[in-house]
């Protein structure tokens, strides 16, 4: 199986202003040509890239598998992990689905349905917007015990305005959670990452 590995993350950074600034193929995109993810896949995999090569200090990058919703790789050891996405955003054509926690609960849900094996060393990202107010504690409380993933991620939208555009990134452990805020300058051209309250 050939997988498609990025290789320079500022310039992934830079392709993908256009979809994200746009919004609408980030809710109902369908895979990038010559890459077998769908843009918000491809979003969210470089925003978890991000957090993870704060947390380690090493370069870590992503790419496809056809098999899964990507993979994330250790350029280091080259050692990787696949993932699997959910969607958890106000698409319009889709039903009402929740606020708050709940609305993070019931995608986690839908993968957990898929039982263990599904689950077995895979990483988890929730990609979710219009939630409101939620509390990370009692999500992870409510998946807590319950499902294989290696770890699950929530991401979601904090803000986005002339100044750029920042997103969460939530870890949810066993006994705690971490949030980290991933800050993208208006250019596109450069990112922070600092860890939340």
């Amino acid at each position: 199986m050939k997988r498609r590995i990025v290789k320079d993350f500022k310039t992934i950074l830079k392709d993908m202003e256009p979809t994200v600034k746009n919004l609408k193929p980030l809710l109902v995109g369908r895979e990038i040509e010559n890459f077998s993810l769908r843009p918000r896949e491809v979003w969210g995999n470089w925003l978890l890239c991000a957090v993870l090569q704060k947390i380690h200090n090493i370069e870590i990058t992503f790419g496809d598998d056809n098999e899964t919703d990507g993979i994330i790789l250790n350029k280091v050891t080259g050692g990787w992990i696949q993932t699997e996405h959910v969607s958890a955003l106000d698409v319009p054509t889709k039903n009402h689905i929740p606020k708050g926690e709940e609305r993070i609960i019931q995608a986690i849900n839908k993968k957990i349905d898929k039982g263990p094996e599904y689950a077995k060393n895979k990483i988890l990202v929730v990609f979710f917007d219009g939630a409101g107010k939620w509390y990370r504690n009692k999500v992870r409380e409510s998946i807590n015990g319950r499902h294989n993933f290696m770890s699950i991620f929530a991401i979601g939208l904090l803000t986005s305005d002339k100044n750029g555009y920042a997103y969460s990134i939530t870890d949810f452990y066993e006994n705690s959670s971490i949030s980290y805020k991933v800050t993208i300058n208006s250019s596109f051209s450069d990112w922070f990452v600092t860890k939340m309250n």
